[in-house]
């Protein structure tokens, strides 16, 4: 099992959309993004940006970086909001699944308690309260 979340994501000018991510603290950036495919992308109105290198863990990748495109929204199990954020967009060719990097993790309140587990909390959650991983609707 790994930490799903479910997001509500506004794109600049855009309809917000509900989208499942994976919180991976292995990826890291500078400021918080949203890394998606191009399929998703699109979905949110985006085509392309500019390229810049991701390095990912065994590479070098070309990437489309769309600045300061989107405004993430963290949502517990029923809906609510937990909390709010700007991003930017990483288009990422052939992505799996959309994910979270490690300032967006951060700066959205997130603390993993288990990866394996799929559990975590929220930075306002009291320390008894433990969140289960988002599953798929």
């Amino acid at each position: 099992m790994v930490v799903h979340v479910k997001l509500r994501v506004k794109p600049r000018g855009g309809a917000p959309k509900e989208l499942m991510v994976l919180v991976n603290g292995g990826a890291h950036s500078p400021e918080p993004v949203l890394v998606v495919d191009e399929g998703i992308a699109r979905e949110f109105g985006y085509t392309s940006g500019e390229e810049v290198e991701a390095s990912i863990a065994d590479s070098t990748r070309k990437v489309q970086l769309v600045r300061e495109a989107l405004e993430l929204t963290l949502l517990d199990d029923k809906g609510g909001e937990l909390s709010s954020i700007k991003a930017h967009l990483v288009i990422h060719p052939g992505l799996e699944e959309p994910l979270i990097t490690d300032v967006t993790i951060d700066e959205l309140g997130i603390t993993v308690v288990s990866f394996s587990k799929g559990l975590w909390r929220h930075l306002k959650d009291p320390p008894s309260m433990v969140r289960r991983s988002a599953k798929a609707t």
